[in-house]
This record gives structure tokens, C-alpha cells and sequence, in this order.
């Protein structure tokens, strides 16, 4: 079949599972209404107890569920509804299987009624998942019409989705990527472009996108993305959501279905998002309760859920600017407002100086040449052959891929250029770890940075098909530290540009030519915090600290 009798077939297929009950007038779907956080309340769809249902936090829901103040049935109901809404808002869902959720509901609804014993510490939880993720009886596409009309059979689900029913979560449907999770915008030949809820001129991010705009209009209470250069970070940061990058090894990466099959140079790997730390914190210890080293994947590192003790008195690094692409002036000034919060608080930051390039480099994007040589090269050549399968074109905003695929042609890319990018990636990091380590001779507290406190994306949330730098994520994924995501606050008046300012390059300028404080007002903004590499408890427990001074904190 060609592609785009593939795409008609999908799409259509998608849109018809959702029941006519539950579709918005049509006066609810105009294009001119930027901000549409507040349709799923105002439309009349959903009672007044789904609303309620809807807006209490992952945590909140599995306590009531396991004291029977709600069955797992309206609970997915509830969201099975909400999450048809937000499809129509901003094009965020790929599969759509609500009707098996809401009979799986039951089924633990009654085993609880019987047994009196909760199936897990997600119990009765509806779990949203990447498009990626395995699930029997849907489609896997990861945005190719040639991965369509494939379902996946019995006994080849991933990992993450065996683990979620172990743990007793209820899924219900999967959201958007754009081609190959490949790019930092969520679009694709099938289901089209993912919107932001906030705004929707500009970008939910990628390619986790469809999770992030699906949980930012509470469709769900709790997703899993995957991150390879900033998957997660960059929509979480976009929809105002709280995240986490693992390193590689600690949570099952097996039977998703990977745009980049058999790459190992830049580990892709599996984390939730949701619009709470706690449940963030409540997804690692479910997933690590169930140790999945055991037998879910055999990249997992043994390595149970640690109680982390951290000081009274943390320390951590602030990073304003890569010296590349100086971050727009929404994410400074949060940036700043953290670091505020954090010495009201009686904590201290201090600057981290931006690592150099080893001086024999003159290559202003050493990291994001380096990252090119890892793994995008052969990503191209994979991406070219996919399409090629349906006569699918090229999408917008890879032609520095397909460019690549001519080159790899004229000069095909050897082993041994591998084995030289993964020993330039090498010494960079022992660069990297020199630089965290001699920070304990400026930190005050006799110890190295707790974190580094850092910019997400230079962007509160890019323009549609305008995202063009993602060095402040994929760094870390080329390193392999962990990473969370912090909400902060809201673009303003306020943020104006600085008079005077000049752009350093080509990139920069175009980001900061397009920038409009007054068209992106209300967008939310939020920063990094970085961790030493499988220190994710650490590092949610120095989160939860920032967190909360910047809640306390008066401006």
C-alpha cells in the first residue's frame, strides 16, 4: 500500500474509536482559540465527579482507589473521556483502545472485591504510554506508515507494559511521536502535528509529545516516554510537567519498538512524566519493586530502589548558558528564580563554567558533531530505507538526514569511525567528570555540586516546526547522567530581550529573531536538574527540595 492510503486508513481508524458521545461541537474545535486547557471542563462531557476524578494527582488517585473511594472503572472512564477530548484539542493519541481498558478496569475491580488485596502500587491507575511501547493488538509505527496495520502479537509487548499490569496499572491508550522519535517537534505522515495545550501555535515537544500534551490537559495521570536526546525533557519542559532521564540500565528498555534498532553508542532510555514529583517518585519505585533485572531485560542493572539522605544544606551548580545558544529570557529569568528560592531556602549556588572542547577542537558544536558521529549517521540510512518502504517522503526538518544519507553513500561510515567517535565521546566525558568533581573546591560544603541547575531548551516552547538545538538535553544523553524536569513558572510582559544583544551564530539568531514574549504569554517555563550517571534517587530527592522552595518562594 502506498503511504498515504495508509495514513488516510490509520487516521481514520484512530478518530472512529472515539464514541460520538464524546465528540466536541464543533464550535469547541476553532482553530482561533490558542489556549484550550479549559475546554474538558467547559464542554459538558464529562460529570461533575469525572472532573474531580480527572484532576487529582496519580498519587491521590491509587490511595482513593485502594480505599474504595473510587473503582478503577470510573477512574478509566473518567480519563478514557478526557483523553478523547484532548485528541480532538491537540491530535495527541496514536492508539486508542478504551474499551479494553475499561473491561480491564473491571476485572480488577471485581479480583479487589473478591480477594481484598490491591494488585499493585499503581492499582486500578490508567498508565498512557508512548507510541512505542509494545501493546497486543495495536500498532507500534513510531510515526512510519511502513510499521502500520502490524499489530503486535501475543508474547512480544515490552517490558514497560508487562510491568505496568504487574504493577496494576490500567492501560488505555498510546500517544503521538513524530517519524523514528526523531526530532524535537511531535508530527508524522499519519496522524499529523501534536499541538500545545497552553498554545497551540507552538509545540507540545518531542518526541515524547503526545504524552506531554496528553497529561498537560489531564488525559491521563501518568506517562511513559522514552528519552535518546531529550525525549522527555524537552515536551515535559514544553507542557509544564515534572520528568525524569534516567541513565541507561536502570529501568527496561526491551520490546519497544526503536527508531534506531541496534544503535548502543547513545543508550535510548525509558522514564515517566506527570504533573507531580510524588508521582514521578511512585512510577521509579513501582518499576524497581518489580526488579526487572531479574528477567525483563538483560541491560538492567541490578540495582533495587535506594533511599536517598541528603544534606540540610545542598550546593548546586547553575549553568546559564552553554555558549552556544544563550536560552531565551523566560528561561533565565526562572533559572534565576530557582537560584533565588534555593539561597532563601539557606542553600548555595554557585556557577558552573561551561566545559570546553578539547583545545585541539575548533568545532563550536564539538558535542553535537560528536553526536552525530555516534549515532546519527547510521540513523539515516535506517530512516531512508523505512520510508522507502511506502514511497513515504522525507519529513520536514530531517533534510540534514537525508543530506546524510547521499554522503554515507559517496562515503559510507565504518566500524572504525565508530570506535574513533566513542573515544572522543570517552574523553569528553572524563572532561565532564574532572570538572563536576573539582566543583567540591567551590561549593562550601566540602562536597561536590549536589545538581547542576541548567536550561531545558533555549525555547519556554518552540514555535510549530521551528525547533533547531537540543544540545542542552543530548549532551547528557551522550554522557549518560541523569536528568529531571522542574516547572517554574509562566512567560511574561516581562521577558523582554535585552536590549543590545548579539547573536553569536546562525542558530542563535533564528531563535532569538523569532522570539515574541507578548505571542507566547501564559506558555509554561521550566529548567534541567542534572545528576552524576544512576543517581536518580539523589537526584529526585535534590528535585523535590527545589520544588519546594520555588513553591514557597515570594517573588
Amino acid at each position: 500500500m502506498h503511504w498515504e492510503e495508509i495514513a488516510q486508513g490509520k487516521g481514520a481508524s484512530r478518530d472512529g474509536a472515539i464514541p460520538p458521545e464524546w465528540q466536541l461541537p464543533s464550535c469547541q474545535l476553532q482553530d482561533s482559540q490558542v489556549d484550550v486547557r479549559a475546554v474538558p471542563a467547559e464542554c459538558g462531557i464529562l460529570t461533575t465527579r469525572e472532573l474531580e476524578i480527572t484532576a487529582t494527582d496519580a498519587v491521590e488517585l491509587v490511595q482513593k482507589l485502594v480505599r474504595r473511594e473510587y473503582t478503577s472503572y470510573e477512574v478509566t472512564l473518567a480519563f478514557c473521556k478526557r483523553a478523547a477530548i484532548a485528541q480532538q484539542l491537540v491530535n495527541c493519541l496514536s492508539e486508542i483502545f478504551f474499551q479494553l481498558a475499561l473491561d480491564a478496569a473491571a476485572q480488577l475491580d471485581a479480583e479487589y472485591a473478591a480477594t481484598g488485596v490491591p494488585r499493585g502500587p499503581l492499582h486500578g491507575l490508567p498508565v498512557s504510554l508512548k507510541d512505542c511501547f509494545q501493546i497486543e493488538g495495536t500498532d507500534a509505527t513510531i510515526g512510519y506508515t511502513a510499521f502500520a496495520n502490524s499489530p503486535t502479537k501475543q508474547g512480544e509487548e515490552a517490558a514497560i507494559t508487562n510491568i505496568m499490569r504487574k504493577c496494576g496499572a490500567v492501560l488505555f491508550c498510546k500517544t503521538n511521536v513524530p517519524t523514528a522519535m526523531m526530532a524535537g517537534e511531535t508530527y508524522n505522515a499519519i496522524y499529523g502535528y501534536t499541538s500545545n495545550p497552553y498554545n497551540r501555535f507552538l509545540s507540545s515537544g518531542g518526541s515524547s509529545g503526545g504524552e506531554s500534551a496528553l497529561l498537560a490537559l489531564h488525559g491521563s495521570p501518568l506517562g511513559v516516554g522514552t528519552d535518546v536526546g531529550g525525549s522527555i525533557r524537552i515536551p515535559a519542559s514544553f507542557c509544564d510537567l515534572y520528568s525524569l532521564k534516567p541513565s541507561s540500565g536502570r529501568f527496561p528498555i526491551s520490546g519497544i519498538r526503536d527508531g534506531m534498532e541496534g544503535q548502543e553508542a547513545v543508550s535510548n532510555v525509558v522514564g515517566p512524566m506527570a504533573r507531580s514529583l510524588a508521582a514521578i517518585e511512585m512510577w521509579t519505585r513501582a518499576v524497581l519493586g518489580t526488579q526487572p533485572w531479574m528477567a525483563a531485560d538483560p541491560d538492567c542493572l541490578p540495582i533495587p530502589y535506594r533511599e536517598a539522605q541528603i544534606p540540610k544544606k545542598l550546593c548546586l551548580g547553575l549553568l546559564l548558558d552553554d555558549g552556544i545558544v544563550k536560552p531565551l529570557p523566560p528561561i533565565t529569568r526562572a533559572l534565576h528564580q530557582v537560584k533565588a528560592a534555593l539561597e532563601a531556602a539557606g542553600h548555595t549556588v554557585v556557577d558552573f563554567r561551561m566545559w570546553v572542547p578539547p583545545e585541539s577542537s575548533d568545532d563550536p558544536l564539538y558535542t553535537d558533531t560528536l553526536k552525530h558521529a555516534l549515532y546519527r549517521s547510521a540513523a539515516a540510512d535506517t530512516v531512508s530505507s523505512t520510508l522507502a518502504r511506502t514511497e513515504e517522503p522525507w519529513p520536514r526538518g530531517m533534510e540534514m538526514l537525508e543530506e546524510m544519507v547521499g554522503r554515507n553513500r559517496q562515503s559510507p561510515t565504518t566500524v572504525s569511525d565508530l570506535w574513533k567517535a566513542q573515544a572522543k565521546r570517552t574523553e569528553y566525558a572524563k572532561r565532564v567528570l574532572q570538572a563536576w568533581a573539582a566543583t567540591e573546591n567551590t561549593t562550601g560544603t566540602g562536597r561536590e555540586i549536589d545538581a547542576l541547575l541548567m536550561p531545558c531548551t533555549p525555547w519556554p516552547a518552540c514555535e510549530k516546526y521551528k525547533f533547531t538545538y537540543d544540545n542542552y538535553t543530548s549532551l547528557w544523553n551522550v554522557l549518560d547522567y541523569c536528568a529531571t524536569t522542574l516547572p517554574v513558572t509562566q512567560v511574561s510582559a516581562v521577558d523582554h530581550v535585552e536590549p543590545g544583544y548579539k547573536c553569536r551564530n546562525q542558530t542563535e539568531a533564528g531563535i532569538w529573531k523569532e522570539y515574541q514574549p507578548e505571542t507566547i504569554e501564559g506558555a509554561s517555563v521550566a529548567v534541567q536538574l542534572v545528576g552524576r550517571r544512576l543517581n536518580e534517587e539523589y537526584l529526585l530527592a535534590v528535585t523535590r527540595v527545589c520544588d519546594d522552595a520555588t513553591a514557597s518562594y515570594a517573588i
